[in-house]
């Protein structure tokens, strides 16, 4: 890292929500064992069948994605192994995560002013735009930064749910004006919630990469020199931030970093295009109308 804040280690709230982060936001025993297997390329089908099974409900995401316009496979799908082939182990591992953590995206966020519904949204649409800008710049692992994009917010939840009392005091001080609110968190908490979202990711035993674009996700230049992920989700948050999906207190509050855009070779006219495009595929894709209408 090359610079950027660190949070006091003696900070107690900080220390109280990391240590019950595995009690207060578990990651279901399914899912886990979904991107176990899933992360390691020697895994055959015939030992992730099983743990899939267990999930009717999964199943038939599964299968109803496969089946989508968006992949547009020349025959109907019908099993969940020809799925799995056709979709292939990240895109499997990132419908398990979006359908997994929907519980805890989609409730009202009062803290930041977010309705039911509202998280997930933006969430949701900040991953198809980490994944399209991904795609666009050739990034190896497009599915890999969809991930990182659902996940980006998950700090927003803890805060909402396990620290409601202090957070009267950080939008009092956000609306006093002259801090961001970023700043504001900071200083009424001592941490801001891409710190506290990096922590839970942490404790969930995902990867450094994914931890690191999380804390830094307003602050891409803090992060290490070599991770380019945090710079797609870093762009696509404040795309759908223009775009007014999700928006909550700290709604267009956020600057679109030049160092990001330069580092990614994107110019006003790519953001354009790449808005466009996932407006487009955050309608159409099935997986979302699925995931809503439930």
């Amino acid at each position: 890292i090359r610079s950027g804040r660190v949070v006091d280690s003696n900070n107690a709230l900080f220390k109280e929500l990391v240590d019950r982060i595995a009690d207060l936001m578990p990651l279901p025993v399914t899912l886990q064992k979904i991107i176990q297997l899933t992360s390691d390329p020697q895994t055959e089908i015939k030992e992730l069948l099983p743990t899939l099974e267990r999930d009717q409900a999964m199943v038939a995401r599964i299968l109803k994605m496969a089946n989508s316009s968006y992949y547009g496979f020349s025959r109907q799908i019908l099993t969940i192994s020809h799925a799995v082939v056709c979709l292939g182990y990240n895109t499997i591992k990132n419908i398990a995560l979006t359908t997994s953590t929907q519980s805890f995206l989609r409730g009202r966020v009062m803290s930041y002013a977010l309705e039911e519904g509202a998280l997930f949204k933006h969430s949701y649409a900040v991953a198809l735009g980490s994944r399209a800008i991904a795609r666009r710049v050739g990034y190896p692992n497009p599915e890999e930064v969809y991930v990182m994009g659902l996940l980006h917010d998950v700090g927003k939840v803890i805060l909402d749910q396990y620290a409601k009392d202090r957070f009267v005091d950080v939008i009092r001080e956000f609306k006093k004006g002259g801090l961001t609110f970023l700043q504001a968190e900071e200083q009424v908490l001592g941490f801001n919630h891409g710190e506290i979202g990096s922590a839970v990711t942490h404790k969930w035993n995902l990867n450094s990469e994914l931890v690191e674009t999380i804390r830094f996700h307003h602050d891409p230049q803090d992060a290490s020199i070599q991770n380019s992920s945090v710079h797609m989700v870093h762009v696509a948050d404040v795309m759908v931030e223009m775009m007014g999906i999700g928006l909550g207190y700290d709604g267009l509050n956020y600057e679109l970093r030049q160092e990001s855009m330069d580092r990614l070779h994107l110019t006003e006219t790519d953001i354009e295009a790449l808005m466009i495009q996932v407006m487009d595929e955050y309608k159409s894709e099935e997986l979302f109308e699925a995931a809503m209408n439930e």
